[in-house]
């Protein structure tokens, strides 16, 4: 029986960019080894590998749920104040497809890209 997710695999174009990337959005190397890198922030595991292939290009999907093809579409990740966390990233550098917005289904998020593509939601569950 399933009990939870152990951890996400995330093959990276630049391993090193990618890493990086993370914990900038708050996450934490917990171990790395000849295989890739482990981070976490709280009960979030997310395992970062280095692609074989370099003529890869990022993923083509766009930030939204209704108009990407099949297939794993994001990552969201909860947090405790969207509104601070956005401003504090946007003043790191990194790029967002907009500023927080209430959902109407009961949170408040803002999307943004990692480093290859991967859509990824930062959630305050209000």
């Amino acid at each position: 029986m399933v009990r939870g997710i152990d951890n996400i695999g995330i093959c990276a174009g630049d391993l090193a960019r990618s890493v990086a990337f993370y914990e900038t959005i708050g996450f934490s190397e917990a171990y790395r080894n000849d295989r890739g890198v482990m981070l976490a922030a709280g009960t979030v595991q997310l395992f970062l590998f280095a692609g074989q292939r370099s003529d890869a290009r990022p993923v083509d999907r766009e930030l939204g749920l209704f108009g990407n093809l099949p297939g794993i579409d994001h990552i969201s990740f909860a947090v405790g104040d969207v509104d601070a966390l956005y401003a504090r990233l946007r003043q790191a550098g990194v790029v967002f497809g907009g500023p927080p917005e209430d959902q109407s289904w009961g949170a408040r998020m803002a999307g943004l890209k990692d480093p290859d593509g991967n859509n990824l939601y930062l959630l305050q569950r209000l």
